[in-house]
């Protein structure tokens, strides 16, 4: 079929650096470490030259390719593509008393509760009050949004809880949008965050505009360099989980070599953005990245670090008229200074080239991000906000490998993060188009799901390709 040619010929505009700079910094440094670094970063570093998904494939991903593209010329029009073959968990038993509990977070504030009881009166059709759907990937700012959102909406979930079915009651999108409108008429939920990595087939956000009626779908992404020590701070408090020298490298708790000890939970991975927007906790490859793409491009409103004050300010707060202040004084129309603590860095003394080569194993979260800081330009624009930070052109992988290695590359004019290249950063559009027939057409039966109020356990999906 066309959509899979185009799927894995569409290399996923890594820039085409050659990481053999790295790789051979890496093998100074880390002597006998060499090999297993070229076995954890996926990586042939003596076939191949260039990034495994920016033309230098790795053998055992090129042969995958390779079955993709057979099994995909071979289907007929009632099979789909191989890339939207998933092996999904059978449905959970749902508990025998399952029903809406209360979120713990729920202000009820008067004026919360007066324009909540007023729209729950009628319908969303007949108000300009949105119930917003945020996806929270994990380390991504959504804590702070969600502070937001609690202190203007009646009721607010942190993280939505399936087994209280606040969320994730349907795979069909039909019945998974009633269930947040049915929260929102009758207990005032009007922020609703999920919190997990997505089955593939699990259509969010939703695609029909039946579905999306009254609903405003958003999502954040940090720069992945940025996540990734947010998330090593977390680890801090356990002993070696950070390589501070060549003894230290591969100690067996460092969160850096977690995946030789075949740890892969929801939790631990690396690329997370990419691994929950596509729902793999596989060997991540160009689809997983393309459909990961066309989830962002779904979302009403993608927000970047770079453009979170923009977003909320012109954006959010207008969305449901909220004014006022709350602790960070967003929704007065002034922006209070943000006064951080200086916090401990975790590659402090850390080897560069060991740092490098983390970015390197990084690069499929730097192109997801490049991606989302330009949708979330041209949408901010779209909505006529006129004072949005300027698009950094290069691209953050390239900038990241400089900052922390203080390796100099050059960026071809082709690959620069610009409006001018926007059509090598969009994923196929029959791509899209395919995963979209899959989520509007899913039947109403429950997702199973692992992870942060879920009622499944232990058991975790996988995809194909």
């Amino acid at each position: 079929m066309a959509a899979a040619a185009a799927a894995a010929a569409n290399k996923s505009l890594w820039t085409k650096v050659s990481i053999s700079i790295v790789s051979a910094l890496i093998g100074i440094c880390l002597g006998a470490q060499f090999n297993m670094l070229g076995s954890l970063l996926h990586i042939n570093f003596e076939g191949r030259g260039d990034s495994y998904l920016d033309g230098g494939i790795p053998d055992y991903i090129a042969e995958q390719r390779e079955k993709l593209l057979v099994d995909t010329t071979k289907a007929s029009n009632d099979k789909p593509p191989s890339y939207l073959k998933w092996q999904d968990a059978a449905p959970p038993e749902t508990p025998s008393n399952w029903t809406f509990i209360k979120p713990q977070y729920c202000n009820m504030c008067d004026t919360c509760h007066q324009k909540w009881r007023q729209t729950a009166l009628t319908s969303m059709k007949n108000t300009t009050e949105k119930i917003i759907v945020h996806y929270h990937l994990q380390h991504n700012a959504g804590t702070n949004f969600f502070a937001l959102a609690h202190a203007f909406t009646p009721c607010a979930t942190r993280a939505c809880w399936q087994i209280h079915k606040h969320c994730l009651i349907s795979y069909n999108e039909q019945v998974e949008a009633e269930n947040i409108r049915s929260n929102y008429y009758k207990h005032g939920v009007q922020y609703v965050s999920y919190e997990n990595m997505l089955p593939p087939r699990f259509p969010l956000p939703f695609v029909s505009e039946s579905a999306r009626e009254g609903l405003f779908f958003t999502t954040i992404m940090r720069d992945p360099m940025k996540r990734l020590i947010t998330w090593l701070r977390h680890l801090q408090k356990y002993p070696g989980m950070m390589a501070t020298t060549k003894k230290d490298v591969g100690a067996p708790p460092d969160f850096f070599w977690s995946e030789m000890e075949g740890n892969r939970g929801v939790y631990k991975r690396e690329n997370l953005n990419v691994r929950w927007l596509s729902g793999t906790l596989d060997d991540v490859t160009p689809d997983h990245v393309n459909i990961a793409k066309c989830r962002l491009q779904l979302f009403d409103l993608v927000i970047v670090d770079t453009t979170y004050d923009a977003a909320v300010k012109e954006v959010i707060c207008p969305l449901n008229n909220w004014q006022g202040l709350d602790e960070h004084g967003r929704c007065n129309g002034t922006q209070t200074p943000h006064h951080t603590a200086k916090k401990p860095d975790p590659l402090n003394e850390t080897d560069s080239h060991f740092v490098g080569a983390w970015i390197e194993r990084l690069r499929p979260s730097f192109e997801l991000y490049d991606y989302a800081r330009i949708l979330s330009y041209l949408q901010l624009k779209d909505r006529g906000v006129k004072d949005i930070p300027e698009l950094y052109e290069v691209p953050s992988y390239i900038e990241t490998l400089s900052r922390f290695t203080n390796i100099k590359l050059d960026t071809p004019k082709e690959s620069l993060v610009s409006l001018k290249n926007i059509d090598r950063f969009h994923p196929p559009k029959e791509f899209c188009d395919n995963l979209k027939n899959v989520w509007v057409s899913n039947a109403d039966e429950v997702p199973y799901v692992n992870g942060i109020g879920t009622i499944g356990k232990g058991r975790i999906f996988t995809s194909h390709g």
